[in-house]
């Protein structure tokens, strides 16, 4: 699978699906009856200084271990919303950044919706995806302070 690079984050973002339990970052709530619960975590991960990871992201260590080479991972901001199918919704992430999402539709126990990261108006990524139903998303690869962030996107429909 392809690797992040360790400094200066690729100008193209990353797309890695993990199919992890998505107690870590989805609210243990369900979601509203025909919706999602869709929850989207930003992880700053950087190089250099004592290693350390987040204990709130404790679930998803061996997927970003294998994932990324990064020694530090820290969860700068957490968001969980329940969405009707067809809403779409805006999340403030870290940079000054917002990701949208809408969810479309559940088929085959696969969430589909479309994801597109901004910043500054000018989209970064706008695609449609479909994950497991209960899995996450990472998404990698925009330089965020003295590192890159990856930002976590989970689906949960029960």
């Amino acid at each position: 699978m392809t690797r992040a690079p360790r400094r200066g984050a690729a100008r193209a973002m990353l797309l890695v699906f993990a199919l992890v339990p998505m107690t870590a970052l989805v609210a243990t709530g369900s979601a509203r009856a025909g919706g999602v619960a869709v929850s989207v975590g930003s992880v700053l991960a950087t190089d250099g200084g004592q290693p350390e990871f987040d204990t709130r992201l404790v679930a998803m260590k061996p997927q970003f271990d294998s994932l990324f080479r990064y020694s530090s991972y820290r969860l700068m901001k957490q968001e969980h919303r329940g969405l009707d199918w067809g809403q779409g919704a805006s999340f403030d992430i870290p940079g000054g950044r917002y990701l949208v999402i809408a969810p479309k539709e559940l088929r085959d126990a696969r969430v589909s919706m479309q994801v597109m990261l901004l910043e500054g108006g000018r989209p970064l990524v706008d695609t449609s995806v479909a994950l497991r139903d209960h899995g996450v998303l990472l998404l990698g690869g925009p330089k965020q302070e003295e590192g890159v962030l990856i930002i976590v996107i989970g689906a949960d429909t029960e």
